[in-house]
């Protein structure tokens, strides 16, 4: 079978015969395409213009071979395939052997009228089935419900053994972790939340993404200590279980509680 990877006019071939590179929607010059150990990509270069290929990033390149080297310039850097015609008519094929697969190229070259053609490649990046499956799994993850904390069986595997210190305006009136995330609980549901840090033995703090589900926010980390932070508050969560030195507040502007 030959996939058309096409850098200009996409050619029309059987459907069965495609596997077409799909852009990003950062700039539609920068395409992906699924590998296969049983396909010819087929690879189209504009004069004038270098391209790169980019390999899996585990990948080194050992081998390149080509037929026509003296219509091609390319230059491998480690797992990136630097790639640009510079003879007219320039049609051949190309091996790339790297220390994990083999792929196989037919390439050829045109002309192109702007440097802004959507049809242009000028990164082409492979990715691989594991690294799919594990987006779709991380996907599939993202969707899980929230631990049903009325469920007393599912409860004993949760830890509720949290503290804080800090202001009642950005405290959550519930913590708990799954030994995967740590889910936090707010009384009003509609307003602005903090931003959340975890917090290392060295109190340095490292920014943290987050998601909502249902009534939660849930942090994909489980950690000893997490600082919330919203303008001039500031807010310490500490997981009891992973216990670590509290630093004092002044007292009429902390609470110290237990989550429950």
């Amino acid at each position: 079978m030959i996939c058309a990877i096409v850098m200009g006019i996409m050619q029309t071939l059987p459907a069965v015969a495609l596997l077409l590179p799909e852009p990003l929607a950062t700039d539609s010059r920068i395409k992906t395409i699924l590998y296969s150990p049983n396909e010819v990509y087929k690879f189209t270069g504009h004069y004038g213009y270098q391209s790169v290929i980019e390999f899996g990033a585990d990948e080194q390149i050992m081998t390149v071979s080509i037929g026509d080297s003296i219509a091609w310039q390319l230059k491998p850097a480690g797992s990136r395939l630097f790639i640009k015609p510079i003879e007219q008519d320039a049609l051949t094929n190309m091996t790339v052997i790297t220390n994990h697969h083999t792929y196989h190229f037919e390439i050829h070259a045109q002309e192109t009228a702007s440097i802004d053609d959507a049809e242009m490649i000028f990164v082409l990046r492979f990715i691989y089935s594991a690294q799919v499956e594990q987006e779709m799994m991380t996907n599939l993850r993202g969707q899980d419900p929230v631990p049903d904390i009325m469920d007393e069986e599912v409860r004993k595997k949760l830890n509720f053994n949290y503290s804080i210190v800090g202001p009642d305006s950005i405290a959550p009136i519930r913590i708990f972790d799954d030994g995967e995330f740590t889910y936090f609980e707010f009384k009003d549901k509609n307003a602005d939340l903090p931003a959340f840090y975890l917090v290392d033995p060295l109190l340095n703090e490292s920014m943290l993404n987050f998601r909502t589900v249902d009534d939660y926010i849930v942090v994909e980390r489980v950690g000893a200590r997490f600082t919330l932070r919203s303008g001039a508050y500031v807010l310490c969560v500490y997981n009891e279980t992973m216990p670590m030195d509290k630093i004092p507040q002044p007292e009429d502007e902390s609470i110290w509680s237990k989550i429950f």
